[in-house]
């Protein structure tokens, strides 16, 4: 019997296909496509390591060295804070000025104002030529529909015969305002 894997005459070597080549060439360089780009970013990204603690470093120190500047700027902020909080909760009181100048008498002059914003009361120091204008200033005091028990508080006549007496009474929380422009 004859080995069939033994033979004299030598058989032509195979050759391996050119795809195999190919694919092994183009395999090899995206490989290598895909090796250079990792160095290069591990390159970087230890280069911008290094970076990051050097600014950390600077940052540590100037910090130290403007503590006392921070400090000042925090006080400060907190400053401004408070008073845009005082501005916010400001009435507009202007709108009283207006409100008495359309209650007030022609011939009647105020003198003093007490407010009390609170219980919206007011409280008006007034001098008057007679008792014809303070009894007029009364009835204009009583129609205004914003003016809500008006009364006296003291009533004296000097020497000229003019007039000086305080009138009370309560006002419509509409006239003053919260001040909203902030």
């Amino acid at each position: 019997m004859k080995n069939p894997s033994f033979s004299i005459i030598p058989k032509p070597k195979e050759e391996e296909s050119s795809k195999v080549g190919i694919i092994f060439w183009c395999l090899l360089g995206i490989l290598v496509l895909l090796v250079i780009p990792t160095m290069i970013f591990r390159g970087q990204a230890s280069g911008l390591s290094q970076k990051k603690a050097g600014l950390v470093q600077e940052k540590e120190k100037l910090m130290a060295d403007n503590a006392p500047l921070i400090q000042k700027m925090t006080l400060t902020f907190q400053r401004l804070n408070d008073f845009i909080q005082l501005l916010k909760g400001h009435r507009l009181n202007s709108n009283l000025f207006v409100f008495l100048g359309t209650i007030c008498h022609p011939r009647a002059q105020f003198t003093s104002v007490v407010l009390s914003d609170a219980a919206a009361h007011i409280s008006l120091g007034m001098r008057t030529e007679n008792f014809k204008t303070l009894g007029e200033q009364l009835l204009i005091l009583k129609s205004n529909p914003q003016v809500s028990n008006p009364k006296f508080a003291s009533l004296a006549v000097d020497r000229d015969g003019k007039i000086t007496c305080s009138l009370d009474f309560d006002y419509d929380k509409k006239i003053i305002t919260p001040f909203n422009d902030l």
